[in-house]
């Protein structure tokens, strides 16, 4: 599996899972290789398939959740809240603080 790590001028970095290096691609190239385009939705944790997609089901527990929630940064946290109808006030733009929201509404829901 190669995912996108780093878009430069010159070009792009691949990191290669099965081979545990990087290639990189120069600009107007096309790579030799698959690319895969939703890394995140494949991270395993405690042996769990956490998805990265906003709208997929995320198996596993509380905790787990967290822990998917700490790999989105603050566009897809939005996303995530939109998607989910949470509504996050404007002024709301750091990573942190949109993450704590989400939490806590997701938390006065449960209760």
């Amino acid at each position: 599996m190669h995912v996108e790590v780093r878009k430069s001028a010159q070009g792009i970095e691949y990191w290669d899972t099965e081979e545990k290096k990087i290639h990189f691609v120069s600009k107007g190239q096309k790579p030799g290789f698959e690319v895969t385009k939703d890394p995140k939705s494949m991270l395993v944790v405690d042996g769990k398939k956490i998805a990265e997609a906003v709208g997929k089901k995320i198996e596993g527990t509380k905790e787990d959740f967290l822990k998917y929630l700490d790999t989105l940064n603050v566009e897809q946290l939005l996303a995530y809240a939109k998607e989910n109808d949470i509504e996050v006030p404007g002024n709301m733009r750091k990573e942190e603080t949109v993450r704590n929201h989400i939490v806590e509404k997701l938390n006065a829901d449960d209760e």
